[in-house]
């Protein structure tokens, strides 16, 4: 089967790949889904360019967190989540730091 065919034969919606990115941030206490969302009121955007996908998320840092690395992370855990659940490769996952919070005591 060739490329053109296999990009053709399947298409996976929107929301569930938002929906496995979403999951891929499940436990993460350096970071969370920026509240305000974006363009179309997600805070989550993911789409397919090709045989790949691209991915924005947007979020808010720990405050005293490393935002670089933490970012970094996230990027290779939603990567790896959407290529795990898809068979898909993933072509870039742009996180943007939108705010910080503080963390709650305890923390």
């Amino acid at each position: 089967m060739s490329g053109e065919e296999l990009e053709s034969s399947y298409q996976i919606a929107e929301s569930v790949l938002e929906a496995i990115a979403r999951r891929a941030l499940e436990g993460e206490k350096r970071a969370r889904l920026h509240a305000g969302g974006i363009g179309r009121g997600r805070n989550i955007d993911v789409s397919m360019e090709g045989l790949s996908y691209h991915a924005i998320v947007h979020l808010d840092g720990s405050l005293g967190e490393d935002l670089i690395q933490v970012g970094t992370e996230i990027q290779g855990k939603i990567a790896r989540a959407l290529t795990r659940m898809t068979g898909c490769a993933v072509a870039a996952v742009d996180v943007v730091f939108e705010g910080v919070y503080a963390p709650s005591v305890g923390e």
